[in-house]
């Protein structure tokens, strides 16, 4: 049974909520700044779910999933990811009621942020730059701009409400309009009026930031705890996102944007992280962040790898994909073009983190090294559709597809002219592999053949002590990181 059955059933019954309703002005800008960062899928569920509320009702009714799998025509696994789409980006909060039979879900349907609210946020408008480039980034950027208006020579003379209207005297209201009027300017504790909240902005669940190293980082004349706000924290989570800047390199940004010693100016800080990062990465903009295998696709939680098989599914599952390319690297920075090569798998093919380190991982070995996203769109093709979400479901056919790959090889080579007729030399090439991806009976054969074929290599050799290398930098780092 698949991951997404534990969270989520067909039977599931589901309402949908409202606080508002959606206007035109809302619909542009989900379809031009919010499409371009969730998909057209989710763009589509979140306007099905508005349009299950009939006009100036709030409320819909009672709905099992199986209804809404069957209206957009997807299955139960993709709609669960779609939903959570909607959620990351602040466009709809989930409420779960459970029973002993069933489950019912409260879908709270939010109003998108404003087109102001929206560029002047420091995730989304660098992720949409990143998305749609220079040019049309300005473009639809400029849809959403008026001119200022220009008060010079003119005098205000807008009359004010007490210019114009007037209070009655206690003595003109009749004694029991009074207790007709405080009754109906009460409102029924079990209700609330419409209303739109006046941002919707993005919610960080579980921030891995160091304050604490940060805090301790900072000159001794500042007061840390004074200066350190709720709204400046919130701040520094999304710049230290949306950047990959550590707590030691942000205090020091943090001390270079001070007004005073307890005042901060923000827009100096969003400056000096927009100076860091190109100095670092580069003109080119961020790139959505790249986390590292969900713990419900997890299958080494708590345990203790026994084997080298197991040791590298715990590398695979704690490492991000973006770590371990600048792991393979030794440390030096992975090119842009292939940071989008593993965006686009997260993305595009929805595949897991872990997924896509063995993907990356076994081409790359496969390949002298190298990415070629011909080669890892046709193989990230068929593992999506065959909904590989484990790191272990993605071994075992990495497995399948060397040995099939090895055997049609092996007979193209038997077949030819040259090749009938004379004995296989034992010192022919031999791929550099990690054990993960032979089959154990090929590793345990005892046939003097297959001996001959594993004699040991020394660019085996030396690909297996870069592999054990790697993974005792990443163990020191983990360390280090859990020390602080």
């Amino acid at each position: 049974m698949e991951w997404h059955w534990k969270e989520l059933l067909p039977v599931d019954r589901y309402m949908i909520r409202a606080k508002d309703q959606l206007t035109i002005q809302d619909q542009r800008v989900l379809i031009l700044l919010y499409q371009p960062l969730i998909g057209a899928v989710a763009y589509s569920l979140y306007m099905t779910l508005w349009s299950e509320l009939e006009d100036d009702i709030y409320w819909s009714a009672e709905a099992t999933h199986r209804q809404l799998m069957i209206s957009m025509d997807l299955p139960l696994p993709q709609l669960y990811q779609e939903r959570k789409k909607l959620e990351a980006i602040g466009l709809l909060k989930t409420f779960k009621k459970k029973t002993e039979d069933t489950s019912t879900y409260l879908y709270e349907l939010q109003s998108p942020m404003s087109p102001q609210a929206f560029f002047t946020n420091d995730v989304l408008s660098v992720y949409l730059y990143n998305r749609l480039g220079k040019t049309k980034y300005r473009q639809i950027r400029e849809r959403f701009l008026i001119d200022k208006l220009d008060h010079e020579g003119y005098e205000e003379v807008t009359y004010g409400f007490d210019e114009v209207f007037t209070s009655l005297a206690h003595s003109e209201i009749a004694t029991h309009h009074q207790t007709e009027l405080i009754n109906a300017l009460e409102i029924d504790s079990s209700k609330e009026v419409v209303q739109r909240e006046s941002t919707n902005d993005l919610m960080f669940a579980d921030s891995s930031f160091d304050f604490q190293l940060l805090e301790s980082d900072l000159a001794t004349f500042i007061n840390a705890k004074q200066l350190l706000t709720i709204e400046i924290r919130k701040v520094i989570i999304r710049l230290a996102f949306v950047y990959r800047i550590q707590p030691l390199e942000m205090s020091r940004l943090i001390q270079q944007a001070l007004l005073h010693d307890d005042q901060l100016n923000i827009e100096e800080l969003r400056k000096r992280a927009q100076e860091w990062y190109k100095i670092e990465y580069g003109n080119e903009p961020p790139t959505l962040g790249l986390k590292t295998q969900p713990i419900e696709h997890r299958e080494m939680v708590g345990k203790e790898p026994q084997s080298d098989e197991e040791k590298m599914i715990v590398l695979y599952e704690t490492t991000s994909p973006l770590d371990l390319l600048e792991s393979r690297s030794e440390g030096a920075k992975v090119p842009l073009a292939d940071v989008k090569i593993i965006e686009s798998l997260l993305l595009d093919y929805q595949l897991t983190p872990g997924v896509v380190n063995v993907l990356i991982d076994s081409v790359m070995i496969r390949n002298d090294m190298k990415l070629t996203k011909s080669l890892i769109d046709k193989i990230a093709g068929h593992w999506s559709r065959k909904n590989i979400k484990t790191v272990k479901q993605a071994m075992e056919l990495a497995k399948q597809e060397y040995q099939k790959n090895t055997t049609y090889q092996q007979g193209k080579l038997d077949n030819t002219p040259k090749a009938k007729g004379r004995p296989r030399k034992s010192s022919e090439r031999k791929e550099t592999l990690p054990k993960w991806l032979l089959k154990e009976q090929e590793q345990k054969s005892t046939d003097m053949k297959d001996k001959e074929l594993q004699r040991p290599d020394p660019k085996y050799a030396q690909e297996k002590e870069r592999f054990e290398k790697m993974m005792e930098e990443l163990r020191q780092k983990k360390t280090k990181k859990e020390e602080d």
